[in-house]
Formats: C-alpha cells, sequence, structure tokens
C-alpha cells in the first residue's frame, strides 16, 4: 500500500557561525496522495534537497507539522525513525552511488543485506527480477564501471526499488544523464511507481521532467507554490531548466 504525504506549515532553518540565522524553508504546505506523482522543482539552493530530507526522514523541520499516513512523525527515538525510513522510502540520487567492484546484482542485492528470513536468503534472486523488470537482464554480471551512465542510473533505479517502498524520492534522477537518456530512465521509473503504486515525489531542476508528474510546484527562496499550467506548457515546449 501506498503512503500518503501531509506537510503543514514546514520550515527549516539553521544557526549560522556568526550569530545569524539561515531559512532553508518557510511555512511549506504540501500534501502527496498515495500513488501520486508530485514535482517540486528550484533552483540550486533553494532547499529541494532539504524539502527531500525531511519527507525522507533523514532530517526534521524547525516548526511545522509532517503527517505520514495521517500519524506525526516527530517524537520518534532515533531507532523508530530509521526503522520507518527503512519500511517506507526509497531513494534516488543524481550521483549513482554504485558499489564499485561489485555487479550489477551485487548492487542492487545490497539493500537486502539487512532484511531477514526469506527476503535475505533469496536476495540475489530477487535482485535479478528487478534489473529484469528495468531492462537490464542481459547485464546481471556486470561491473558499474563498464555500463553506461543510463544503464548505472537503472541499477541504482533497481536497488531503491528492490525493497518495495511506499514511497520513492528521486532527487535529480536524470540531471547527469542527457536529454534523450534521461527521457528512457523517466519511462522506466514511472512505469515500476505504476505497477507497484508508489507514491513519487521528485526534485529536479527541469520543468521538462517536471511536466511529467501529476501536480508541480516551485521552491524559491524556501516558499513552496504550484506551477500554473501555461508557466508549464511554455517550459516543456523550450525545455526549460531552471537554474
Amino acid at each position: 500500500m501506498s503512503a500518503t504525504l501531509s506537510l503543514s506549515q514546514v520550515s527549516r532553518s539553521v544557526a549560522l557561525p556568526d550569530g545569524q540565522t539561515l531559512r532553508i524553508l518557510t511555512g511549506v504546505d504540501l500534501q502527496v496522495a498515495a500513488g501520486e506523482h508530485v514535482a517540486v522543482v528550484g533552483r540550486s539552493g533553494s532547499g529541494k534537497s532539504t524539502l527531500l530530507n525531511i519527507i525522507g526522514l533523514l532530517d526534521a523541520p524547525t516548526s511545522g507539522q509532517y503527517l505520514l499516513d495521517g500519524r506525526p512523525v516527530d517524537g520518534l527515538s532515533a531507532r523508530r525513525t530509521a526503522r520507518l525510513r527503512g519500511a517506507t522510502f526509497g531513494f534516488v540520487f543524481q550521483q549513482f552511488n554504485l558499489l564499485p567492484g561489485r555487479t550489477a546484482t551485487e548492487n542492487v542485492a545490497s539493500p537486502l543485506l539487512y532484511a531477514s528470513g526469506r527476503e535475505f536468503l533469496a536476495r540475489k534472486r530477487i535482485a535479478r527480477a528487478m534489473l529484469e523488470r528495468v531492462g537490464l537482464g542481459g547485464r546481471l554480471d556486470t561491473m558499474p564501471e563498464k555500463l553506461s551512465g543510463g544503464e548505472q542510473q537503472r541499477v541504482a533505479l533497481a536497488r531503491s526499488l528492490v525493497r518495495r517502498p511506499r514511497v520513492l524520492l528521486a532527487d535529480e534522477p536524470t540531471g547527469a544523464l542527457d536529454v534523450d537518456t534521461g527521457s528512457a530512465v523517466m519511462d522506466v521509473l514511472e512505469e515500476l511507481v505504476r505497477v507497484e503504486g508508489t507514491t513519487l515525489v521528485t526534485i529536479t531542476h527541469d520543468l521538462s521532467v517536471a511536466a511529467r508528474a501529476d501536480r508541480r510546484f516551485r521552491l524559491d527562496h524556501g516558499v513552496l507554490s504550484e506551477i500554473t499550467r501555461d508557466t508549464l506548457a511554455t517550459a516543456t515546449a523550450h525545455r526549460e531548466t531552471v537554474r
């Protein structure tokens, strides 16, 4: 079952060494339904990664409320937070972070080393099946350095999905790829989450990538606002990016 996410007046700030306060997020409201694909665009330094870290329970807001499946996540112990994160979220990053000296199968199976019972024992079989699903059935025993950029990203996708997360958080998933390869990766990603019913949140600077989502938002100086249809149509036609 997919998860629902609800952020209400979420802010994040940090104290600087000179005594000043850096405000990263300001009063963010965001509701994402189960199985929905939402995209957030913004310039570098706009707070996109901070927002994703809060959603993925890697960071905590300074103020505001975050509900996961209708339940607040603040106040949980570090251990319970880690367990909830591992059971709920999968992460895809711009940098593929594949393990060198490990085959595609071994990379995808790595999250299952922390599983128990049948998942642990069947980790290689499960990993191979996921690689088949992303179109890499012929590259199971290939090392990362022998894979193209698009193939490496698909291995990273398979790794993020191997434990069947209810929410997939993708941080610039096509940022290191050319346009055609990036589009192909998004095709694979969207097909997988559609079949699994996974909730998907994509962070990107590319409005043409964001156009593929069910809803799109812009994060500017820590303030989140929905992107209008007119802006989206113009940006998509010109393959715009947000810097």
